[in-house]
């Protein structure tokens, strides 16, 4: 059985009001979605029960949250985005604590709950198009999935210590994944693990097409504002890798420390015109109509165990990402191939699997 431990806010006013969940995501749907309405659909709220929370929390921190526009949706006001900002930033820093308490809880409670485990995932996972097509597929076959996002390293970290049995990483090919495969390793074990390849697609530079971005060096010439991913993103981790090489600062990119939590998030920031540029997937770049510069070729891969493998429901997972259902769907996704899907890679495959250069030979000293 999988335990969530949240956050919850107890604000100590004349009052003592609890904040509601709902009220930050209505403020994460207005800024992916641009209005009330998508987020309220997002929510899961009705239009009247949005509105009215949104109304009544203005009124306890007497500030507007929302700015409503006839015919152009609503943005965050500066107050709105302090909010949103707090919590986030909040939970970021309490997360590891909880989730912690809640592997505790969790190994405690097993013998009560072993027999609730055949039927259902967990899957903690970076962001990608391939996962969430297969994670429909599987909940079509009745397989309950408890999908969590987060970045590719801290997937990784909460598969090493064993708070999941799958977890989703993306690793780009050439030097750019050499480096970053170093940093994953320590996470894995080659006589544990095995991985299973989800799909190959494109990371790039997503911009406006009236405005488009050539790279990072234009980003930092132009004073674009850029639109980062969370810490431990891997697209955030491949950006650091290519400002390093760009021999440039962070603080050279104006909005470094901006950061949205999806590829899709980013894009609707971008198409919604508070940011001119962030770094992404083409699929997402392509759902609002944007422009996209490629930058490299990646493998989206799951981790899970060995002796998993030929379990239900993880036997399951191989054989749809296996499936022409998920390599049909998939491939209406700009930018994402499913072609090897469903592949079983050991941990040593990986160098050949993303063209990885060789490892460099000492340098020789110069005969003078």
């Amino acid at each position: 059985m999988h335990i969530e431990l949240g956050l919850r806010w107890h604000l100590q006013g004349k009052d003592r009001e609890e904040l509601p969940p709902e009220l930050i995501a209505l403020l994460d749907g207005i800024v992916v979605g641009g209005n009330l309405r998508y987020a309220a659909r997002a929510a899961r709220l009705s239009y009247r029960h949005a509105w009215g929370l949104v109304k009544q929390w203005e009124k306890f921190f007497d500030h507007a949250l929302v700015a409503l526009e006839r015919g152009r949706g609503a943005t965050l006001t500066d107050a709105g985005e302090a909010l949103r900002e707090a919590w986030h930033k909040s939970l970021e820093r309490v997360q590891p604590a909880l989730t912690d308490a809640a592997s505790f809880a969790a190994r405690a409670l097993e013998p009560l709950t072993r027999a609730q485990e055949e039927g259902s995932l967990t899957v903690v996972a970076s962001h990608g198009f391939g996962l969430s097509t297969l994670c429909d597929l599987l909940r079509a076959e009745e397989v309950a999935v408890d999908l969590q996002l987060l970045g590719s390293e801290q997937s990784l970290t909460r598969y090493a210590q064993g708070d999941c049995k799958l977890a989703g990483f993306h690793l780009p090919e050439g030097d750019l994944g050499a480096r970053l495969w170093q940093r994953f390793m320590p996470l894995l074990d080659a006589r544990r693990d095995v991985l299973l390849l989800v799909e190959t697609r494109e990371l790039g530079f997503i911009s406006r097409r009236d405005n488009p971005v050539s790279g990072i060096r234009d980003i930092a010439r132009r004073k674009l504002r850029f639109l980062n991913r969370q810490p431990g993103a891997g697209s955030r981790l491949v950006f650091d890798l290519l400002l390093a090489d760009a021999g440039l600062k962070p603080s050279a990119i104006p909005g470094y420390h901006h950061e949205e939590y999806t590829h899709l998030a980013v894009a609707a920031v971008v198409a919604g015109g508070e940011a001119d540029c962030g770094f992404g997937v083409r699929g997402a770049a392509e759902r609002f109509g944007l422009a996209f510069t490629r930058e490299v070729s990646e493998q989206y891969l799951l981790v899970l165990p060995r002796e998993a493998m030929h379990r239900k429901p993880y036997s399951q997972l191989k054989r749809l990402l296996s499936s022409q259902a998920y390599k049909q769907t998939l491939g209406g996704t700009a930018g994402s191939e499913a072609r090897g899907s469903g592949r079983l890679i050991e941990l040593k495959q990986i160098p050949t699997l993303l063209r990885l250069p060789a490892r460099r030979a000492a340098r020789q000293p110069v005969a003078k």
